[in-house]
């Protein structure tokens, strides 16, 4: 009887009451949410350092940025006048351009005009070159056939024959079929003419 008695007071004595269980419960709840706070302090500061550091570093960005942009915009600026510089010497380039080819043309055209004034010149001479030499194998054989005699007289009338020339052609045309009335002067005058016809030849 005593032991049956002793083991109901060991029984009563280790049994929990339900309020311990509640104690127990927020104990155990108080527990788990420390850890949770830890974990989550951990992670918050975890967080917060990286946003720190990605602020600093943007921050860093803008910075190195703008100075970017600053350099950027005066290079802008500087390109900007020489672009403006450049398309007003282009346009002064293009003006003296349009000068040169219409100084071009001009002289292309004052070429050919002088060209053809050569060409008929040339002729000119060449002709009267022609005459002269007729001339003088007229003057020399004092003859007075009709072919020298026209190329004799067709000198007359050109205007490249020195003065001196046309004396000696007069002379010589006014001697008749006959010769030379004054035969003395007559040679005197065909010799100085014939040199100074034999010398335009030769300038010519």
């Amino acid at each position: 009887m005593r032991a049956v008695c002793a083991l109901g007071v060991a029984a009563s004595a280790v049994q929990v009451t339900p309020l311990q269980k509640v104690v127990e419960m927020l104990e155990g709840m108080l527990a788990k949410s420390k850890d949770e706070k830890h974990e989550e302090v951990v992670r918050f500061n975890t967080f917060k350092q990286w946003c720190d550091d990605t602020n600093n570093a943007k921050r860093a960005t803008v910075k190195d940025e703008k100075h970017s942009i600053s350099k950027l915009t005066a290079s802008i600026e500087k390109d900007t006048a020489t672009i403006a510089h450049l398309d007003d010497e282009l346009a002064r380039l293009n003006d003296d351009l349009a000068a040169w080819q219409g100084d071009l043309k001009a002289a292309a055209g004052i070429r050919k005009k002088e060209n053809i004034d050569f060409m008929e010149q040339h002729k000119d001479y060449t002709t009267s070159i022609d005459q002269l030499n007729q001339a003088v194998e007229s003057i020399k054989s004092h003859s007075h056939d009709a072919p020298q005699s026209s190329a004799l007289l067709q000198l007359q009338n050109n205007k490249l024959i020195p003065t001196s020339a046309y004396r000696v052609l007069q002379a010589f045309l006014q001697s008749g079929d006959d010769g030379v009335p004054e035969a003395n002067a007559y040679e005197s005058q065909s010799g100085g003419g014939v040199e100074g016809l034999t010398e335009v030849c030769r300038k010519y």
